[in-house]
């Protein structure tokens, strides 16, 4: 497969912390064209640097606490028992607004990510796939990216929490 263990870990880390800031819209065509050799398709470089020269506003990165969840363009909203736990959302980022989402539902984490996975791709997203073992998947459409990173709820009422990762392209 071509994602990297340094990849998988970094993705991670982007998404759990959501304030890592990615720069610039993800180039559609390479996102798009599978591997040749294994037919899988390459997931896109979320975590690049800015140069060191790059003065940022103050606000930049300063994040709007959500209160509830929010619609986001082109998502399906998830149709299992789910309850909003807590968001945020960076509208002053330069490379493109983000928001990110946390929810809890009742169903198994498999078949959160299976629709996940089904209703993505008929709302005609680029689903990138890694492993099949792996807790999460991501998507490309019209230069945004989304990801839906999943886990078992230590919380009671739920068995699975979902991070829900949005960034709007520029």
């Amino acid at each position: 497969m071509v994602c990297t263990n340094r990849l998988k870990g970094a993705v991670g880390s982007f998404l759990l912390a959501l304030t890592l800031a990615a720069t610039g819209p993800m180039n559609n065509a390479q996102a798009q064209k599978p591997n040749a050799a294994t037919g899988s398709y390459q997931l896109p470089n979320l975590l690049k640097t800015r140069p060191a020269s790059t003065q940022h506003a103050p606000d930049e990165f300063k994040p709007d606490k959500l209160t509830a969840m929010v619609e986001l363009p082109n998502v399906p909203t998830y149709t299992g028992h789910a309850v909003f736990i807590s968001g945020l959302k960076y509208p002053r980022d330069r490379s493109g607004m983000r928001v990110g989402m946390t929810i809890g539902v009742r169903e198994d984490e498999n078949e959160v990510l299976e629709w996940y996975k089904s209703a993505l791709k008929t709302y005609r997203w680029t689903v990138m796939t890694a492993n099949p073992t792996d807790k999460y998947v991501s998507a490309a459409k019209d230069n945004n990216t989304f990801t839906v990173r999943i886990s078992p709820s230590k919380q009671p009422g739920y068995r699975t929490l979902v991070v829900l990762s949005y960034k709007f392209g520029i």
